[in-house]
C-alpha cells in the first residue's frame, strides 16, 4: 500500500531551523517539506532557495489546503499567537520548545486542539532518539531494579558576549519571558523523565532571577554597556514527586561557568548514568553491585542528530490513524511542573499537579538491513 507523504511547511528560520530542514527533506520520506515563512523575509527567502521549497508567508501557509502540518520554530515569546493561529487554521501542529508562557494560555491551546480536533505534539523530539529510548529499554527490562530517586542538573552560561547577531538574538529570546533556562531546557529532560516514569504527581521548589539588570557586553553590540532587564527566572532548584513514587532532584541555571549537565537515575540494582537529553545519540553508561562503571550500547536507532524525528511520527501517527508517540500532555505537563517551581517559591508550599498521561509506547529497536530506519517508526509496537 502506498502512503502518500504528508505536506509540511515551517513557520522561523532562525538558528535550529537547519537541522529541522535538511532532516524533513532528507531523512524522512513521510515527509513532504513544501514551504517556510519569517517574519525576517531575507531569511526565509534564504531557507527556500537553500532547500528548494517555497517562500511563503504565515498567512499563505495557513491557508494552503494542501498544507496537513506545520512546524513552529518562532521565538517562544511568539509560540501562543502562532500555536493559535495554526490550530484555528485546522493544520496539524508540532512546537519547537515551550507551547506558551503559562497554563492560562496553556489551556486555552488545549481547548482550540480540542475544538479543531487537531493533534499537536510538543518538542523536544530528542525522547524519540536512540538514547533515550536505549534508556528506557534499560528501565524497562529491569537493569537498576526498581528506580528509587533521579538526579537532574544542568548548568549554562547565558552571556551576550558572542558576535554572532543570530546566537546573541537567542541569547536575548531566553532571558525574556518564557525563555529562561527552565523553559528552554527543562522539557528536554522532563520530557525524558516522562517517557519513562510517567506524570509528576507534586512538586515543591525555589526560583530566582539573579541580576535582573545586566547590561550588554559585547563591545561590537549596537547597545554596548546599556542595560536590559532578564524577565524569566533563570536559576531554579526543585524537588519532583513521581506518581509511581519515584523522586527527582531539578536544578538548573544559566548564570553559571561553561556547560555541564548530569542526569542519573538511581535503582535498587544500579545507577544508570544518561547522556545530555539535548542529544539522540550519546553515550550512556550503568553501574551495578560493586561493579566498575560499563558503557551500555544503545538499541535503538536514530543516534545522529534526527531533530524533526517527531514531526514524522506525527505524520505516520495521522496516516495510519494511531496516538502520535509525543503527546500534548508532555509539553502541558512539563510546563505545569515549571511554573509550579515558580509559584512554589512565592508562596512557599508544596503545589499538586492536575494534568495527567499514559506513558506512550516505545519506538521498535528492530533494524531492518538494506532498508530505511524510518520502518521503526512505522511499526508502533516494541518489537
Amino acid at each position: 500500500m502506498k502512503i502518500e507523504p504528508v505536506k509540511t511547511a515551517v513557520i522561523g528560520c532562525g538558528m535550529i531551523s537547519d537541522s529541522y530542514f535538511i532532516n524533513l527533506k532528507e531523512k524522512f520520506s513521510i515527509i513532504d517539506l513544501v514551504g517556510c515563512s519569517d517574519l525576517v523575509e531575507s531569511k526565509a527567502k534564504e531557507k527556500a532557495e537553500k532547500y528548494n521549497i517555497r517562500m511563503m508567508t504565515n498567512e499563505e501557509i495557513l491557508k494552503d489546503p494542501e498544507i496537513e502540518i506545520v512546524v513552529n520554530l518562532t521565538y517562544a515569546s511568539s509560540h501562543f499567537e502562532v500555536n493559535k493561529q495554526v490550530m484555528n487554521a485546522e493544520k496539524h501542529l508540532y512546537c519547537e520548545k515551550m507551547m506558551c508562557d503559562d497554563m492560562e494560555q496553556a489551556y486555552m491551546l488545549r481547548k482550540i486542539k480540542e475544538t479543531k480536533g487537531v493533534r499537536f505534539v510538543p518538542a523536544p523530539d530528542t525522547v524519540l532518539g536512540g538514547m533515550l529510548q536505549s534508556c528506557r529499554k534499560a528501565i524497562d527490562s529491569g537493569m537498576i531494579g526498581e528506580p528509587v530517586f533521579t538526579i537532574v542538573s544542568l548548568s549554562r552560561g547565558y552571556h551576550m558576549i558572542k558576535e554572532d547577531k543570530e546566537d546573541a538574538a537567542r541569547k536575548y529570546s531566553v532571558m525574556q519571558k518564557g525563555g529562561g533556562i527552565p523553559y528552554d531546557m527543562g522539557g528536554y529532560y522532563l520530557h525524558a523523565l516522562f517517557n519513562m516514569f510517567g506524570p509528576v504527581e507534586k512538586v515543591c521548589g525555589f526560583s530566582k532571577t539573579r541580576n535582573q539588570n545586566r547590561p550588554y557586553l559585547n563591545p561590537r553590540h549596537s547597545k554596548f554597556q546599556e542595560d536590559f532587564m532578564v524577565s524569566t527566572p533563570n536559576t531554579v532548584c526543585a524537588s519532583l514527586s513521581f506518581k509511581n513514587g519515584m523522586y527527582t532532584s531539578f536544578t538548573m541555571s544559566s548564570d553559571c561557568f561553561g556547560e555541564d549537565y548530569l542526569f542519573e537515575i538511581h535503582g535498587t540494582e544500579g545507577i544508570l548514568f544518561c547522556g545530555d537529553p539535548n542529544l539522540f545519540g550519546d553515550k550512556i553508561e550503568i553501574k551495578r553491585h560493586n561493579c566498575e562503571k560499563m558503557e551500555f550500547p544503545l538499541t535503538h536507532p536514530y543516534r545522529t542528530n534526527s531533530r524533526g524525528i517527531g514531526v514524522a511520527d506525527l505524520a505516520w501517527a495521522i496516516r495510519t490513524n494511531r496516538e502520535q508517540r509525543l503527546p500534548f500532555l508532555f509539553g502541558y505537563h512539563a510546563l505545569e511542573v515549571i511554573n509550579a517551581i515558580n509559584d512554589s517559591q512565592k508562596d512557599g508550599t508544596t503545589k499538586i499537579l492536575t494534568t495527567d498521561f499514559s506513558i506512550p509506547n516505545p519506538i521498535g529497536s528492530l533494524y531492518y538491513d538494506g532498508t530505511s530506519e524510518e520502518r521503526n517508526l512505522y511499526l508502533y509496537d516494541e518489537c
